[in-house]
């Protein structure tokens, strides 16, 4: 049953082309009880009658909702957006949105100069959806955030093009340079390197100058959201004045996670004291499918009173902030997103404890000699997050922690941006593990100055530039942490044997081998273990390592 007393309509207008597209009509949507009064009432479509003179038509949604505040967008597509048997991955040329009672602004991906759309699945979640009747993509009965809706008459058509004057919004999604909280040290520095730092929440004026510097990923709350969210940077944190539906239509707009939690730092701990590497595997991909909660937005928004409907909102952008970078492959099989290492580059040989010199200890423990330069320790972390990233199409990152060397801090973030890493972070708050406030801004500026400087990337072409795969048996990492064990836990140190009576450390060794060749050589190279979604194709050498210890190399 239509309810009428809260005038619960949607006007979809729809223009007429001489190819018989669609038409213009008036909808009333069926929402539940007394629906809540952010949610539409009334939505008023047109497709333009002819193509704009760069392809495409142009479609215009206006909303209103019960009471009374209104949004419109604009998009220009080749598709026919509004049918179930479109493709959910519609190709959207530009994207307007007009906020209740603000200007128009058009959102455009920096990088591709093509529009920006919303993260939640803009054609399947964020359109009115229906079969479309014969020659037309108006519909008599469909769906709209959830909700059915019933055609009551056709009106006259309309323009639909987009006004003249817009406000560009230009975001730069292939490199997101971010920072993990949103409030900073207050710049006094410390007493004693074991007391803590003392944080102060980001003000309207420190966005200002984070975004200047090149920041352009941020995490919010309260009004920190007003701040952000008119600005070319991306963000996650709801509006708490509950913005719905325009939150969902932002394409900066990223949900309310930004990252899953070091899945393989808190289970190091946990797997059970003689268990196999599988059980490793598979414990790992439980505590991910547990902890990534994918649907945080679409509660908040119920428990604020919205009905959805049959409406799922899936936040699909979470990538994993992790130590244990070796067990990367492992952790994207769970949630094929994305990683971004923790680094604590340590390479001095008087540092305050030898143990944490990763590459020193690896030549010793393998009998390499891999030199020990900066770029080789980068390379070593760096080739074990490329290679599971190329196997699953993901994306790739690396962060900066408080206990990095200084001056390895910029080299290693510009080498990993010129090897296709799109996540660049710093780490905010507890004692040695923070990056001052002011650190933040000056490396910041630095990649940003020197991204500017670069060629444009092909991230498929980085993700896919090794010549050498190393391939490891599955369930196997290489040592991931400074005490070199395996999964970055003692339950799987080096000297365990496996069912072919072989230690670990042996299976290892001639990948160890392979990779200490390719950094003396300068050869590019990602370190994968043998599971399903490993293609060996693209690579000129594939370096095959066996649990029974037999090695083999194609072609």
């Amino acid at each position: 049953m239509v309810h009428r007393s809260v005038a619960a309509s949607l006007t979809l207008l729809l223009s007429i082309s001489s190819a018989g597209l669609g038409g213009r009509a008036l909808y009333e949507a069926d929402l539940p009880g007394i629906p809540h009064p952010k949610q539409v009432a009334m939505l008023e479509i047109a497709v333009s009658p002819n193509p704009d003179p760069a392809g495409g038509r142009w479609f215009r949604l206006s909303a209103t909702k019960i009471n009374g505040d209104s949004l419109t967008l604009w998009f220009l597509t080749h598709a026919k957006p509004f049918s179930p048997a479109s493709e959910k991955d519609i190709s959207i040329e530009r994207y307007i949105l007009q906020e209740p009672g603000e200007s128009p602004v058009e959102y455009v991906d920096r990088r591709t100069g093509k529009a920006l759309v919303p993260v939640f699945g803009f054609a399947e979640n964020l359109l009115p959806r229906g079969p479309a009747e014969p020659d037309r993509v108006l519909f008599e009965k469909g769906t709209y955030l959830g909700h059915p809706l019933v055609r009551r008459k056709e009106l006259a058509p309309v323009k639909a093009a987009p006004p003249s004057s817009l406000r560009k919004l230009s975001v730069r999604s292939d490199l997101l340079i971010g920072t993990s909280r949103n409030f900073r040290d207050d710049g006094a520095g410390r007493k004693t390197k074991k007391a803590n730092y003392t944080y102060v929440p980001f003000t309207e004026d420190d966005y200002d100058e984070m975004i200047a510097a090149g920041i352009n990923y941020f995490r919010v709350a309260g009004e920190q959201v007003a701040w952000v969210r008119k600005r070319p940077v991306f963000y996650e944190g709801y509006d708490p004045d509950i913005a719905f539906p325009e939150e969902l239509y932002r394409p900066s707009f990223r949900g309310l996670r930004m990252y899953l939690d070091e899945p393989a730092c808190r289970l190091a701990g946990e797997y059970p004291p003689g268990s196999s590497l599988g059980t490793a595997v598979e414990m790992i991909h439980e505590h991910i499918a547990e902890q990534i909660h994918p649907a945080s937005y679409h509660e908040v928004l119920t428990r604020s009173g919205i009905d959805l409907g049959t409406l799922m909102l899936v936040e699909p952008d979470i990538p994993i902030w992790e130590t244990y970078v070796a067990t990367s492959y492992y952790q994207l099989e769970a949630n094929p997103c994305g990683i971004v290492q923790e680094c604590r580059w340590r390479i001095d040989p008087n540092a305050d404890s030898q143990q944490i010199l990763m590459l020193q200890r690896i030549n010793e423990t393998f009998g390499v000699d891999i030199p020990v330069t900066p770029e080789n320790l980068f390379l070593w972390f760096y080739s074990q997050m490329r290679g599971p990233a190329r196997a699953f199409g993901c994306k790739w990152g690396m962060s900066i922690y408080g206990q990095a060397e200084p001056h390895l801090r910029l080299p290693s973030m510009k080498l990993a941006y010129d090897q296709g890493a799109e996540f660049i972070w710093f780490w905010t708050s507890d004692h040695d593990h923070h990056v001052p406030y002011r650190e933040q801004l000056r490396l910041a500026r630095q990649i940003t100055d020197y991204a500017a400087s670069r060629p444009p990337r092909d991230l498929d072409q980085r993700r896919r530039a090794a010549k050498v795969a190393i391939v490891i048996p599955y369930g196997y990492t290489l040592p991931t942490s400074w005490q070199l064990f395996t999964w970055g836990t003692h339950i799987y140190p080096l000297d365990r044997k496996n069912q072919h009576d072989l230690t670990y450390k042996e299976v290892l060794t001639p990948a160890v081998r392979e990779i200490a060749r390719c950094l003396k050589e300068h050869i590019p190279y990602d370190v994968v273990p043998a599971g399903e979604r490993f293609d060996p194709s693209g690579h000129e050498r594939v370096v095959w390592i066996g649990e029974n210890g037999k090695v083999g190399t194609t072609p």
